[in-house]
């Protein structure tokens, strides 16, 4: 299992990256927008990023056309070799994954819904694609039957792409993503610190620290 961090506020990051249990980090444009990195300074922040361990990082290309993804998407993979670049699942963004795939450039096709735009982009040649889970939820589908058929659909064409689940709301949707196969999962910070919040657990861990106090002295 691989877990990522989906967000680009750097001390967020650091702070999770310091629990040994996340793999790498993922972004888009609104989530650079938000934490305030701008285009010029994402080399900045992925030797940042990687510097604290993270193993590979995921940037978003955009533009009008597959042309435009093509180049921009060039432009983010030149940054490192650690480099994942994303394109949504649009027609111009399938077309720049399959250029980029065939130059040996990593590639996730993201803002996945259906399981047919899994197989999509594993026809594009990407690495990974990246479903929403809790947002097909809101959109009234059973988001995790449909990454369960996603799953089902590449591994039975014995395709190398892999999914990325995006868009997780609680941990419970990890250890049921983990029951579909699924390897590679991004968390909002949010979300990801829920994973430290057993209750059950904290509570065992307040009576071990009692029972260390009364047995040091």
């Amino acid at each position: 299992m691989k877990l990522y961090i989906d967000s680009a506020d750097a001390t967020i990051v650091e702070s999770l990256m310091k629990t040994g249990v996340f793999f790498g980090v993922t972004t888009n444009p609104v989530i650079l927008k938000e934490s305030g990195v701008r285009l010029a300074q994402l080399a900045e922040f992925a030797d940042r990023v990687l510097g604290l361990g993270a193993k590979k990082i995921f940037f978003q290309s955009w533009g009008q056309d597959g042309a435009a993804f093509h180049q921009h998407g060039m432009r983010l993979a030149d940054i490192s070799t650690k480099v994942v670049v994303k394109l949504p699942a649009t027609r111009e963004g399938l077309e720049a994954a399959a250029r980029l795939s065939g130059e040996g450039i990593r590639t996730c096709i993201t803002a996945v819904y259906s399981p047919f735009q899994a197989l999509l982009a594993s026809s594009a040649g990407a690495a990974f694609v990246a479903p929403y889970l809790g947002r097909m939820n809101d959109a009234g589908r059973d988001g995790h039957a449909m990454i369960g058929q996603m799953a089902g659909a590449l591994r039975h064409t014995e395709s190398p792409t892999e999914i990325l689940a995006a868009s997780v709301r609680t941990p419970e949707d990890v250890a049921r993503l983990a029951q579909h196969g699924v390897c590679h999962i991004t968390l909002s910070p949010a979300v990801a610190g829920m994973l430290f919040q057993e209750p059950l657990t904290l509570e065992a861990s307040r009576v071990f620290e009692e029972a260390a106090k009364d047995i040091s002295g």
